[in-house]
Order: C-alpha cells, then structure tokens, then sequence
C-alpha cells in the first residue's frame, strides 16, 4: 500500500521494531503536483521528505542539481544544516512521506547506529558538494595558461654596453634582468649576475656585457601550461624563463609571479588570510584575487561561482582587517556592512567601496571617526577605490547606531526622493561581515515592518528600471553594421535593468534574499515569474555579467578604476549575436516591470 513506509530503505532499516512502529504512526502523506516547488530557499523546514512514487528536482538558482526518485529523500541539509539554500520542484506528480523533524531526532538519540549513519550521509553530501567546487577549481587552476600570468617586458641591450649601463636599463625599466643581443643570438643577464660580477667579482662596471651573459635561454611559448614553467624552473633551479609567442620574445616570467598565480587557489588565499599578521598581509591576499578570477575565467568557470568564491574571499579579507583594527568591544557592539554588488556577491572587480556600520544604541567608541578612515584607506590601499557617493564607513552617515539607520529607512521609505530610493535599494543588499550579524537582522525586520502595501510606493521605487535606454530586438543587428565602432554601456544598458528590477520585485514581495539569482528563483518559487521566464533572466544575467567581465579582466588590477563599456567590434559573431538577444530580453523584462508595477513608459 501506498501509505505504508518502506523500511529496508537505508538507515531506515536499522530501526527496531518499536521505532518502526512510532515512525509510522507520525507520517504523513503528501500530494504534489507537477511544477510544484515543494521547498523553495529560505522555506521553513520541518520534516524529512521521503519520495514514494514521482519526479523531484534539486536545483540551486536556475541549475539542476539532481533528479530524485522513488525512496530517496530531502533535505537532510537543511533540517540538520540550518538552511535551506536549494529549491526542490516537482517534476511530475509526486507522491511524499512525511517524517517529522522531532520525531526523527528522538529514533537518532536513541538509535546511535541509525543517528550515526542519518548525520553521516548528511555529512558525505556536505564533503561532496565541497569537493565538487574545490575539483572544479583545481581543475582550473592546472589547465591554466602562462598567458594568464604578469610577464615583465623584456629590456634589451647591446652586447657592447658595459655592466654600468645594462644597471641603468634595469633601474629605468624596474626590471630584474636584461636580454643582450650579440647579432643572432640573445643572452640573459639578472640583477644577481651584475651585483656578483661587480662586487664579489671586482669586474669594472665599463667592461662590456657581451661576453658575461648566459646565451642558453629556457624558453616557452606563452600558450604553455603554468605548470610546466614551474617544472621547468625548478629543474634548471632558475627564476626566471623567457617567454616567446610565434617565435618572438614578448616577456620574461618571473619565479614570483609564477607562483603567484599558482597560489591563487581560493583555499590558499583564504589561509593567507587566516594567517595575516597585519593589513601588509590582507593587502597581498587581496591582490591576489585578481590573478584568482584571471585563472578561472580563462579556463572557462562559469561566472557565478567565480563570483561565490570572490564574495567569500573578500569577505574574509573584511572581516579580518577589521578585527585587526578595531578593539574587542567595538567589534561585539557593531556591524560591519558591505552593500551593493558586494552584498549581492556580484562584485567580481573592484570597482568601488559600498560599507558601512551600524552600532548597538548606547555603545560609544573613541576615535570611532580616526578608526573608520583608517579602514576605508586600507581597502583603498587593497585595490578598492573610494565610493563616489561615500557610502563608505569613513562617512558617518553610514556609520550610525541601529536608531539612527531605523530613523533614515523610515525617512527613506516615507520621503522617497531620489537619493532616498538609491540608498534604500543599496542597503536591501547589504550583508554583514563582522561583528554582530543580529543588528543587521534587526534593522532589516524593522525595515520590512515599515514597507508600504500601496502601489504608489513600489511604482517609484521600480522606476529607475527604466532610466536607461536599452538598445535590443531587432533594430539591434542592423545598429551593429552602422554603427560597429559604438561601444555600449553594458551596465546601464543591460545588467541594471535586470538587478533593479529584480530587487524591486523582491523588496515588494519582502524576500530576504540579496543575490539577484537567487532573488530570481525565489520568485519564481512565488509564482511572480513563471521557470521559464526566470530561467531565461538568469541566462541573460549570467552572460552580461561573463561579457563585462571578459571587457575587463585582462586590465584589472589593484585600484583600477574599471568601465562598463564592451565594444561589440571586438565580440565575436557568436558574443555579438548572443549580446543582441539578450538586450532584447532586457527590454521584454523592462515591460514586463512597466506593467507590473503600472509604470508610465510613454
């Protein structure tokens, strides 16, 4: 029958008979039909799902993740994890057992065989899943290319300039060594071989440096592997190796840029982290994530998880500089915020600073002010540049206690001008990084307690979904041939219609979800958009996020102050093509907006 549990399911059938019977007694039997989202993320989760007859699918955001069947259950990570981050969706009708989540606790106390092997599936799901991205990245990381290493240009002398001028050349160039041409053939001369020759060696700095340089260079071709330059390096026990494209010498690696790279492994940032004795330290790892999203880009991890591993690392850089800087008590009495595209997790490059911080009522600090501009100059010194609109902790309108912040969402929510509605739709976003994560959380119920239920408000707070035009449809393939040398604003045409639209979408139906994927399917999971709509945002987002970042990733570097443009000359037909539809999408999602929310788009 189809109500009664089947027992030799695993770890089931270590439950004795007595237990057997109580679990039984404590079922219930669901009915679900097919599309439906049986636990969306977020979803309140108080019992074990045991599949009896169907089709369930596990996605995380638009993915797929696994497709169940008959006697296999979920989720174990959320009941015994604390949360729920995946969705699970009926694939056709489906037909559940219900365990409830107290009952299953007390047969796990009780019955140490069937609670070690219940928390041990649950824990090798957790060890999977860890694996599976650390895998990933690995994989990246072997396959990745000397190209995507920093080569040093190469500097070259004359076989006849003495040992004093090839010094000059390195000093002027701020390079470690020199390329001698003696007509056909090219030697290496180092910083090491000129302070040997000169002072242990005595050599006149006039002699000539022809007849002292090393004539048998080790080469490789830019398209290499990273690894064999480091085989090759460790080998010959050099430092360095010249690197030719197409024959032509265009750099020298060095040792230390080489390894770099190679420690840009997530895992291997995030323990130079750990381990940072001083913001020196912070500032390297946070350099170093640049090389990071270069080495995984280029051997073709897909953006979102470039992005899940960016938003942690960053995040850890945060947090430890600023328990470095402020003292035990402020840290338990504050709470360190990051908003906007970092509190989406969408800020790959860094672009600017979005922080803040918010104190418990009645806690005062001195030298708060001299403590929040030291923070700010620190991530400037890390590579983020300063805010144009000062949403920085160094701005004490960003840096209040929690009754200060209540009294500006009200004014924010109640007045909303402007500058109201751009500092609302920022701190929607924000995520806390250190210190007391219930500050945020309280500040954001109050916020949810005061949204209004009228149109008028959600109206104004969509309308700048709007405020860009967004070339697409089919104008656009002929706007490519007239005007191919145009570039586009990628940001303004593409990617902000879609995050603002999105989050006003979530503001209205009060989601407490910050990432815009993630924001997309639980709205689907609410119905506000059908899978098929929302498959296709996620898919335009994800291309123009991985567009703007390919513009952009081969120039990034510490402070760089980054554009949106791409210019769709230097596309492929492919990208061009794929840019074309998804701009098209962009403007069906803005009337899609315009009508929701009743917007006048004439």
């Amino acid at each position: 029958m189809i109500d009664r549990f089947s027992f030799e399911l695993p770890p089931f059938d270590r439950l004795t008979a007595d237990e057997r019977r109580r679990l039984q007694a404590s079922l219930d039997l669901a009915l679900f039909p097919k599309d439906h989202v049986i636990l969306g993320r977020g979803a309140a989760l108080d019992a074990l799902h045991v599949i009896v007859k169907g089709q369930v699918h596990e996605r995380r955001g638009g993915e797929l993740v696994a497709v169940l069947g008959p006697e296999e259950f979920f989720d174990l990570k959320a009941l015994f994890g604390g949360g729920q981050t995946h969705s699970f969706v009926a694939a056709e009708d489906t037909i559940c057992h219900l365990v409830p989540l107290d009952v299953l606790a007390d047969l796990a106390r009780g019955n140490p065989g069937f609670g070690s092997v219940l928390h041990e599936d649950f824990a090798d799901k957790i060890r999977a899943l860890a694996n599976a991205t650390s895998n990933r990245e690995m994989s990246a990381l072997m396959m990745a290319r000397i190209r995507q290493a920093y080569l040093h240009a190469p500097v070259h002398v004359a076989a006849t300039d003495s040992l004093r001028d090839a010094a000059a050349a390195m000093k002027r160039e701020d390079a470690t060594s020199v390329l001698v041409r003696d007509g056909d053939r090219t030697g290496l001369l180092t910083g090491s071989d000129l302070r040997n020759l000169v002072i242990l060696d005595g050599r006149p700095v006039t002699d000539p440096v022809g007849p002292l340089a090393r004539y048998e260079l080790l080469t490789l071709d830019r398209d290499d592997l990273l690894l064999n330059a480091l085989v090759l390096m460790t080998k010959h026990n050099v430092r360095r190796i010249v690197i030719t494209e197409q024959g032509a010498i265009v750099g020298v690696l060095e040792q230390i840029d080489l390894l770099g790279v190679l420690s840009n492994h997530s895992q291997i940032i995030a323990l130079q982290v750990e381990r940072a004795t001083g913001p020196d330290d912070l500032r390297k790892a946070s350099h170093d994530t640049i090389g990071l999203i270069r080495s995984l880009h280029g051997t073709g991890v897909r953006v979102p998880l470039i992005a899940d591993l960016v938003t942690e690392l960053n995040r850890k850089i945060f947090r430890k500089l600023y328990e470095m800087l402020a003292p035990p008590e402020l840290v338990a009495n504050s709470c360190l915020l990051v908003m906007g595209s970092e509190g989406r997790g969408e800020q790959l490059l860094k672009t600017d600073q979005d922080n803040g911080l918010i104190l418990r009522d009645g806690f005062e600090f001195p030298g708060l002010q001299e403590l929040t501009a030291s923070f700010t100059q620190h991530l400037v010194d890390f590579g983020y540049p300063l805010c144009h609109g000062k949403v920085m902790v160094s701005n004490p309108e960003w840096t209040r206690p929690l009754s200060a912040y209540k009294d500006s969402l009200f004014h924010w929510i109640h007045r909303p001008d402007e500058q109201a509605q751009l500092n609302l739709a920022i701190f929607y976003d924000a995520a806390a990084v250190a210190g007391d994560p219930a500050l945020l959380e309280e500040a954001r119920r109050y916020l949810m307690s005061k949204l209004l239920d009228n149109q008028a408000f959600f109206t104004q707070f969509a309308r700048p979904t709007l405020s860009f035009e967004t070339p697409g449809g089919g104008v656009f393939a002929s706007l490519f041939e007239r005007r191919r040398n145009d570039p586009v604003d990628i940001k303004k045409a593409g990617i902000f219609p879609l995050v603002h639209g999105i989050r006003a979408l979530a503001l209205e139906k009060h989601l407490t979800e910050s990432n815009t994927t993630a924001r997309i399917w639980a709205l689907a999971d609410l119905g506000v958009l059908d899978r098929p709509f929302a498959q296709e945002l996620a898919d335009a987002f994800a291309f123009l996020s991985t567009l703007r970042l390919k513009a952009h990733v081969d120039v990034a570097g510490p402070g760089t102050q980054t554009d949106n443009l791409v210019r769709p000359q230097e596309m492929t037909k492919l990208d061009r093509d794929q840019f074309d539809d998804c701009l098209g999408f962009v403007k069906k999602f803005k009337e899609f907006i315009g009508y929701h929310f009743h917007l006048n788009t004439h």
